[in-house]
């Protein structure tokens, strides 16, 4: 049963684990500030709350903004902040999350991240 869905916005480039190689830490560090600010936002106004739950488990489904390549692992670090930002609005830390697939989703105008949270049962 899905708990909570969220709609994220695609990471800015600066976030992902390849940025610091050219030097740009503060710019990185910047960057993951606001993407977590705005996540926490997007989960206020899409009405999130905290669940009742020990664990959950999650599938985040990725629609980048293009057809451009790009590895699951490079994008699931790039969006810790959000992940950080979820775990908050529901009050789940993610550090007990069970689960979490990743899978690809379609191309969209703009890109996205959709988040399906499921509540475990015990």
């Amino acid at each position: 049963m899905i708990v909570t869905q969220i709609i994220l916005p695609w990471p800015p480039v600066a976030m992902s684990p390849n940025a610091t190689r050219q030097g740009n830490w503060r710019g990185k560090t910047e960057a993951a500030k606001r993407y977590k600010a705005d996540c926490w936002a997007i989960c206020k106004a899409a009405g999130v709350r905290a669940i009742d739950a020990q664990s959950v488990e999650a599938t985040i489904i990725f629609c980048p903004p293009s057809r451009r390549a790009f590895d699951l692992d490079n994008a699931l670090a790039r969006i810790k902040q959000g992940i950080d930002a979820i775990a908050e609005a529901i009050g789940v830390d993610d550090s007990k999350w069970r689960s979490i697939t990743l899978e690809r989703g379609q191309v969209c105008k703009d890109g996205g991240i959709i988040v399906h949270i499921h509540e475990v049962s015990a």
